[in-house]
């Protein structure tokens, strides 16, 4: 064979041998179930956060993980050696092991120089264990265990920023006062103290022991609470989340009302007693309470209660009402004749009342009643009066009064889910003067296209359907 086809042959191999050692180092984290420690080296290059679905990891390979410079997380690692933890606890950033089925004592000593978060899934811990964790440096997150019997891990846990016992259902008293040591609660003394816990029951000695040395915390498979333990945490600026609350007596709701901070019941619906609602209307009009959520609700009976709580207007996304969908002529009226601006009820799926509507056509901002399918002329004729946008897209008629009215409309009127207009209805539109959308719109007579496309105001569905629409020339 002639030397310059050796060479290229040589050099042919070569590129072969190199490529092939190039993919063998190049790895999916999410996929491999191993590493090498060449491929390891490979991974700290990427940047941020590390997920890995290793299912072995041997000391060696941990060692090297251990030198990346963020978060790492072992989503299916199940089983962590002593040498393999005692490599591990030299990483910097947050140590993720959710899938972990057991941890040994001397591995959780092993784990205690780490100075970041360490996230286990662990669903069981021995006293031994338990008590390797409570000297570890960095925070410990517990999401995943059931029950806290140790009093040196609750002890370490209470101080904390953060606690993490999502799945905990229920406590001793000795365990509550560890988790919740009397802390400094003053506004700019450290930052917030957090507790995040799955408890079923609440004791008054639980209540009176998380409120007293928390900013907040997280109930949400809590599904009522009794007066008794309501009472304890009245009064203290607090942040209260209890998402899986199911019921609410009258006297809980006024306990929980009193005070500063948030109670955060957003699931809860969907509705409110009225004997329940007026008791907590009451509260609200007698002096300082918390901010309650009331986004779960759907529906309101209550005139007092739905007043006191439309009324809260600005104030921030837990005085909204987005999931009311109906209310009652007598809250319709009541509302009306109140005093002051009022939230928007975007979710309402009938609107009959044309002071109520009126009012809201009064204040300043956009309006959107998206769920309205069908509106009354008195009703349009209120609403057209706004001085802003109007969302009314979920209507799917439009009468000739109630398109006269809005033609009038100075701002901008959305009509997007409009499929179909008659010819006078589209005569009485084409004479709007502020911009109209009608994006969803299918059908339209030959007299009705040309009507509504000789107004340039008027925005018609994109593409050939538009053009379809489009005055012909």
């Amino acid at each position: 064979m002639p030397r310059f086809l050796t060479t290229i042959a040589l050099v042919m191999l070569l590129s072969v041998l190199v490529q092939g050692q190039v993919h063998a180092q190049k790895v999916d984290p999410k996929r491999a179930k191993t590493l090498t420690v060449e491929q390891a080296t490979e991974l700290l290059k990427q940047p941020n956060s590390l997920q890995l679905s290793v299912t072995d990891l041997s000391p060696e390979v941990a060692a090297v993980l251990a030198n990346y410079k963020g978060d790492l997380y072992f989503d299916a690692l199940t089983t962590l050696t002593l040498e393999s933890a005692a490599a591990l606890a030299q990483c910097e950033g947050r140590l993720g092991l959710p899938k972990l089925a057991e941890l040994s004592p001397a591995a959780a000593k092993a784990l205690a120089p780490h100075t970041g978060v360490l996230v286990l899934g662990l669903k069981e811990l021995s006293d031994e264990t338990a008590g390797a964790l409570a000297k570890r440096v960095g925070d410990t997150r517990l999401d995943s265990l059931p029950s806290l019997t140790s009093l040196p891990l609750a002890e370490r846990l209470g101080r904390q920023e953060v606690v993490w016992l999502g799945s905990v259902r229920r406590i001793t008293p000795e365990i509550t006062r560890a988790l919740c040591p009397p802390a400094y609660l003053e506004a700019g003394k450290g930052f917030p103290r957090w507790i995040d816990i799955g408890l079923t029951e609440l004791s008054p000695e639980a209540g009176a022991a998380i409120v007293a040395s928390r900013h907040g915390f997280g109930m949400h498979s809590l599904e009522s609470i009794s007066p008794e333990a309501a009472a304890v945490m009245s009064g203290p600026p607090t942040n209260m989340r209890m998402w899986g609350l199911k019921t609410l007596s009258p006297a809980t709701a006024v306990a929980l009302a009193k005070g500063g901070g948030i109670l955060d019941i957003r699931m809860f619906g969907p509705e409110l007693t009225d004997e329940t609602a007026e008791a907590i209307a009451k509260q609200m009009a007698s002096g300082p309470h918390r901010m309650i959520d009331f986004n779960g609700l759907k529906k309101l009976t209550s005139p007092a209660f739905a007043v006191a709580v439309v009324s809260r207007y600005g104030g921030g996304p837990h005085s909204t009402l987005n999931g009311v969908a109906e209310i009652t002529d007598d809250v319709a009226k009541a509302l009306a004749e109140s005093k002051g601006k009022l939230n928007g009820l975007p979710s309402l799926t009938s609107l009959t009342s044309a002071p109520l509507a009126a009012k809201y056509a009064a204040q300043p901002g956009d309006l959107k009643f998206a769920k309205l399918t069908t509106i009354s002329d008195d009703v349009a004729a209120a609403l057209a009066t706004h001085k802003g946008k109007v969302d009314l897209s979920g209507l799917k008629s439009l009468s000739v009064p109630v398109a006269r009215a809005f033609a009038a409309h100075e701002g901008d009127l959305v009509l997007d889910g409009l499929e179909e207009i008659g010819d006078e209805a589209a005569e009485s539109l084409a004479k709007a003067i502020g911009p109209v959308s009608l994006k969803g719109l299918k059908k339209a007579s030959p007299a009705a296209r040309v009507a509504l496309g000789a107004n340039p105001k008027i925005s018609l569905p994109p593409g050939e359907a538009g053009r379809e629409l489009k005055p012909k020339k």
